[in-house]
């Protein structure tokens, strides 16, 4: 039997804890690296797994960049990041449509059966989490961690959003899922734009990882 290469990881190797990160990378961005770090300190995790999607079945367009150069995008953002994993497990099976989280972590939970996994999402998407495919099975395999962000950006404005849309009983545990962090303007959408511009736009700086940008334009990506 072959061993999933996530298995052998030395970032997990004798983890307890990983986090689980999934997105279409396009292009990964600093928020992407700091964020994810700041949730994993804050929750104890020893590592973060990061899943690039082949297509999300919450959106209706594709990635604009190919698999395997948001993977190396996505490497170069994390190069020296010890706590950091990146894996291909929805690009390999989600070629011919879209991939689900909870096919996900199933694998996942299979191939580290020693490890315990939690979701990272953020806020947004913790206010559609009932319209994923099997939402309970998900909260069995890996509990959900989110991360404030726009538009819901405190608490409280979370909250008000899950109990008008589940019931004050179904959306009470998800207060102690949210940790907070830094609302950090870096927007893919916003990016492949200026990219599209100007490639050379100096604001790019200080959204994306030197390493990724030097890739972007050395690739010619979103143009």
């Amino acid at each position: 039997m072959s061993v999933d290469p996530i298995a052998v990881e030395p970032a997990l190797r004798g983890a307890r804890l990983a986090l689980v990160f999934g997105g279409t990378f396009d292009p990964p961005h600093r928020a992407h690296v700091a964020l994810p770090a700041l949730v994993r300190e804050a929750v104890g995790a020893d590592a973060v797994i990061y899943v690039p999607a082949a297509r999300s079945p919450h959106k209706g367009d594709g990635p604009v960049a190919p698999g395997g150069e948001r993977m190396e995008m996505l490497r170069l953002a994390l190069a020296g990041e010890a706590w950091a994993v990146v894996s291909d497990v929805e690009l390999r099976r989600g070629a011919d449509g879209p991939s689900y989280t909870v096919d996900t972590l199933r694998e996942l939970g299979a191939a580290l059966p020693g490890v315990r996994l939690r979701l990272l999402m953020g806020a947004d998407q913790a206010a559609a989490f009932a319209r994923w495919r099997e939402p309970e099975e998900i909260v069995r395999l890996a509990e959900p961690v989110v991360m404030l962000r726009a538009p819901l950006e405190s608490e409280g404005a979370l909250m008000d959003v899950l109990r008008e849309r589940w019931g004050a009983d179904a959306a009470a545990p998800w207060r102690a899922r949210i940790v907070a962090v830094p609302t950090l303007d870096a927007e893919a959408t916003e990016i492949r734009e200026r990219l599209r511009r100007d490639p050379l736009d100096p604001a790019l700086d200080r959204l994306v990882p030197a390493a990724v940008l030097g890739h972007i334009r050395a690739r010619g990506l979103y143009r």
